[in-house]
């Protein structure tokens, strides 16, 4: 049952790649890329689920999607199942900025912003310089398992927002950028077990900027359904045999 309110995601195929996109008027479209596709990271990612829903409510259009090789997304992973390791990052950028292009496409809007979790933080940092991106994103960079010395040289509008508690995350090891800004969520893991409503909304309030707040209204189509009629047809009608068993 659809409720007065709620917000649905519209399955969609980009390319070989299995996404859920949702409609939105505020720029700019947000690309959410998933954590570790070997240790089982997808867009359901909860942490995922969460940056996708708080941005769609503040108006943005929205795209989560799954690496190539990674649920119904068809392709093989260069990584091994199991393997923390981050290596070669290739086929997972060509994802994301095919993601970027659909967006960027659908909507008429100029530039996506990359938001990437975990292993999709790296995967957002090495697309960065591509047109197609706007704003970049960092979620909790393991900077334990990848170096993300080139955030130094990003040369767009940049947010990383690290967990308190990070095992993975070293923040002293981020060089950021000239007018980046660092947020870090307190009381909280690499995974965000508690803070995880906070994330969504760092996240969307600077995207904001000063811009007023803004809550998108339901999409069409969700309040009541409307009474069918049903045609009568000819003849007399139709009743029920009492002694048929």
């Amino acid at each position: 049952m659809v409720l007065t309110g709620q917000y649905l995601e519209r399955s969609v195929v980009v390319g070989d790649l299995d996404a859920l996109y949702h409609r939105g008027t505020r720029e700019p479209p947000c690309a959410v890329a998933a954590p570790h596709p070997a240790m089982g990271g997808s867009m359901t990612s909860p942490v995922v689920a969460e940056l996708t829903w708080a941005l769609t409510r503040a108006g943005h259009p929205t795209m989560r999607f799954d690496y190539r090789g990674v649920g119904a997304s068809r392709g093989a992973s260069r990584h091994r199942a199991g393997s923390m390791a981050i290596a070669e990052l290739r086929d997972e950028v060509a994802d994301l900025l095919s993601v970027c292009d659909q967006l960027v496409a659908t909507t008429g809007m100029q530039a996506a912003c990359a938001v990437g979790y975990s292993f999709g933080a790296a995967v957002a940092l090495e697309a960065a310089r591509d047109p197609r991106i706007g704003r970049l994103v960092l979620i909790a960079p393991p900077t334990s398992l990848y170096d993300f010395g080139i955030l130094a040289d990003v040369g767009k509008p940049a947010l990383v927002v690290c967990a308190h508690q990070d095992t993975f995350c070293d923040r002293a090891a981020l060089p950021l950028p000239r007018g980046a800004r660092l947020e870090v969520v307190p009381h909280s893991d690499h995974f965000f077990s508690r803070g995880l409503t906070e994330l969504g909304k760092i996240v969307a309030g600077w995207l904001r900027g000063d811009r007023s707040e803004y809550v998108a209204p339901p999409d069409e189509g969700t309040g009541p359904a409307p009474e069918v009629e049903l045609d009568e047809g000819e003849g007399p009608p139709l009743e029920l045999d009492p002694d048929r068993e």
